[in-house]
């Protein structure tokens, strides 16, 4: 299936669950579901790759199985609520954003144009926790960056992965929305990722679903491992950096030898 017809498919299956709801077709693979005053955006992207991974006779689960959360808000005609984070708080996780996507929701700053939002996991959705959300919580920001942190320590730490060994380029790239996420893990506990404490790596979090590590001694590798990280960055619709950063001992900051 092409990704148009993946498309018509999504919004066959949406119209169908909710009758009164309405469809828009959006830029970069996305649609907009709306039913009365309540509407939410749905990129596609990820939604389709995870589609094609699955074999034939599970692929209408898979679909029912991504959308379920969506139709339950189209049919009560809104969103999560504070209530919901607040008794789902082991789903909620840190998760690294770029400008683009730190607009409307609550971010700490990191270096550059990295911050870290929090998100409560649906399971095949997240849902970025916003300004009124915490207000309504009641929570301060330490509480809720210490239950993030602590669940994704439980959760979500992966061992780095081989992008090309020749070249000594490692990163994360599992594809389950927390990647960008996964650079917490080198800062906060580098020597059980296998960094030594006088090691000095670089890093490109281009978007959300690739960090990548690679050595600044080799200054062609650095190019080609730049010019990689810099298309994920301007290709991908999540972007997070383009820039590239320097980790030393649980500490980053940018790289200015390029």
């Amino acid at each position: 299936m092409d990704r148009q017809t993946f498309r018509k498919t999504v919004s066959e299956y949406i119209l169908d669950a909710v009758p009164k709801s309405l469809i828009y077709n959006l830029d970069y693979f996305a649609i907009r579901m709306k039913k009365g005053e309540y509407w939410i955006d749905l990129s596609l992207e990820n939604f389709y790759r995870g589609y094609c991974r699955q074999r034939a006779p599970v692929r209408p689960r898979y679909i029912a199985k991504v959308l379920a959360p969506f139709i339950k808000d189209l049919r009560r005609e809104r969103g999560i609520s504070h209530l919901d984070v607040k008794e789902n708080l082991h789903r909620l996780y840190p998760l690294l954003v770029g400008p683009q996507d730190a607009k409307g929701i609550v971010t700490d700053p990191l270096i550059g144009e990295l911050s870290m939002a929090y998100v409560l996991d649906e399971g095949m959705r997240i849902f970025f926790l916003d300004q009124q959300t915490v207000k309504q919580l009641g929570f301060s920001m330490e509480k809720i960056y210490r239950i993030a942190l602590r669940n994704f320590f439980r959760d979500l730490v992966k061992p780095l992965q081989v992008f090309d060994e020749s070249r000594k380029i490692y990163g994360f790239n599992y594809g389950d929305t927390y990647d960008s996420s996964r650079l917490l893990a080198l800062l906060l506990t580098p020597a059980k990722q296998g960094l030594s404490p006088k090691q000095r790596v670089l890093t490109m979090v281009p978007n959300r679903d690739v960090v990548m590590l690679f050595s600044p001694a080799d200054q062609a590798v650095l190019r080609q491992a730049f010019m990689i990280g810099h298309s994920s960055f301007i290709n991908n619709p999540y972007p997070i950096s383009g820039s590239v950063y320097e980790l030393h001992n649980g500490i980053i900051k940018e790289y200015q030898g390029l």
